[in-house]
């Protein structure tokens, strides 16, 4: 029986995340949408209002803190209880998104840059801890976002994250070309860059293929680093 109770009690659970995430992605899509709306007519101003205004009402946060604050810091602003509530975290983020291209139609495109690299930093952030992907296509935003930036300088530690999500949705083109390069870089990061390819290696040929990345590449990226040791 207790058993039985507990199975309900966790579907009940699974359900109400389930509808929760359901009613405030309809509000995110209305604000967006709002926000796109004004971006296009010019009104960049008032975009930027009407983020903020969902950012106070859902997070009883502004923008213009979260536009402020490095990503580690607001991440703790989504810590409860010693766990962070990673799904108010992804959504934070997509106003961020926007507030970040909204920075970018006005002319600011440094400001832009910086809040789209910190808005990724909070979207890998959320799906490497349990973040659900779904509501938000996570993986959508975090690929139009890194398609965005990947052309400039990233943080270190938004390099990190971001291999480690690429590694573990499979895709190592994506997570060997960051390693790669940190291990030629960053001199401390050289063992953890060599033990990427020791992981990539124990793992059968035809994944490495669907991943975009062949077994003589990633011997070749292993023994390239080694040489630098």
């Amino acid at each position: 029986m207790g058993h039985e109770a507990a199975g309900v009690k966790g579907r009940d659970l699974v359900v109400f995340r389930r509808d929760y995430l359901l009613r405030m992605m309809e509000e995110m899509t209305e604000a967006v949408g709002a926000a796109l709306g004004l971006r296009q007519q010019n009104r960049h101003t008032e975009a930027l209002a009407r983020l903020d205004e969902l950012l106070k009402k859902r997070f009883r946060l502004s923008l213009p803190l979260l536009e402020s604050l490095p990503p580690e810091q607001i991440i703790d602003l989504f810590r409860m209880g010693g766990a962070v509530e990673v799904d108010k975290l992804q959504q934070a983020s997509r106003l961020l998104e926007e507030a970040g291209r909204t920075r970018q139609d006005m002319g600011e495109p440094d400001q832009g840059l910086q809040l789209l690299m910190k808005a990724l930093h909070l979207y890998v952030y959320s799906a490497l801890n349990g973040a659900s992907m779904e509501p938000l296509r996570l993986p959508e935003r975090i690929a139009a976002v890194h398609e965005q930036v990947r052309e400039y300088l990233l943080p270190l530690e938004l390099d990190q994250l971001l291999a480690a999500y690429f590694e573990r949705e499979g895709m190592y083109a994506q997570a060997d070309e960051i390693w790669f390069d940190l291990g030629v870089k960053q001199k401390p990061l050289l063992h953890e860059a060599v033990a990427f390819y020791d992981r990539l290696l124990q793992r059968p040929d035809d994944e490495l293929e669907r991943g975009g990345l062949s077994r003589t590449e990633a011997e070749q990226g292993k023994e390239e680093l080694l040489q630098l040791e």
